[in-house]
């Protein structure tokens, strides 16, 4: 019987060059500066730092799960649900990277949405038809007093705000011009029996200085201006969110 010894085979280990020990080092660097910036809110800091990563080590699953979560950070959910669907590709295992992909599919970015809406318009467009009474609703309101039409968008404060600064021009409008106007009326209508009342009002109306007609002019400017902007303030934000993204605004 011949006795077989079997040795052990010793494996030989390589040490890494200190290239490679450099790239490592840069790439950790890099990676953790680009973590710390996303978690600061240095969004665009983390999008440079990400750029060198891919550019250095497209084939890394951190690289591109990192790159995912600072698109994300960025709204731009389709290049984020790009950079996990690699880090999957390259690491089937990766359970973070799945995760957020998943979180990414029911996040709809403005575009697919506005294709999305698009596509529910031409499939049944009468489902819109209500809607498009809503603005001329508010521009009417807004005909009968600055303001009016912002009550109606439920826009409480502006449209508050705007009902008191147009009363205040008004109010400053008739404070000036009524003893004016009703001067006048007194002079026209007057006999040679009221040569008092006459002169009262002839002095009312001599006392009419640039001061006066500047108030009159400021007034009459910020009224119509209110009234002017409430219009199309009104209109403007009654379009709907949908509108705006299907261009129709």
């Amino acid at each position: 019987m011949t006795d077989g010894t079997v040795g052990d085979e010793t494996r030989l280990e390589i040490p890494p060059t200190a290239e490679e020990v450099a790239l490592e080092q840069e790439f950790v660097r890099l990676s953790d500066q680009a973590a710390l910036d996303l978690r600061l809110g240095r969004i665009a800091a983390a999008w440079t730092t990400t750029q060198k990563l891919l550019e250095g080590w497209p084939e890394s699953t951190s690289a591109q799960e990192l790159a995912g979560d600072v698109a994300a950070a960025q709204g731009k959910v389709a290049l984020a649900r790009q950079h996990y669907q690699a880090a999957m590709r390259l690491e089937p295992a990766n359970v973070d990277a799945e995760r957020k992909y998943a979180m990414a599919l029911v996040t709809q970015t403005p575009e697919e949405r506005r294709q999305a809406l698009l596509a529910g318009v031409i499939a049944n467009p009468s489902a819109r038809t209500g809607e498009g009474r809503k603005p001329l609703n508010a521009v009417l309101n807004a005909l009968l007093f600055p303001g009016m039409g912002q009550l109606y968008n439920k826009e409480q404060e502006k449209g508050l705000a705007m009902i008191g600064a147009a009363a205040l021009s008004l109010i400053c409008l008739l404070y000036v011009l009524m003893p004016y106007f009703s001067a006048q009326v007194t002079i026209r209508r007057a006999d040679s029996s009221m040569r008092t009342r006459v002169e009262g009002a002839q002095e009312v109306i001599n006392g009419m200085g640039a001061g006066s007609w500047l108030l009159v002019a400021l007034a009459i400017a910020v009224y119509v201006g209110l009234y002017l902007w409430g219009i199309y303030d009104a209109w403007q934000q009654s379009q709907s969110e949908d509108d705006i993204l299907l261009g129709v605004r």
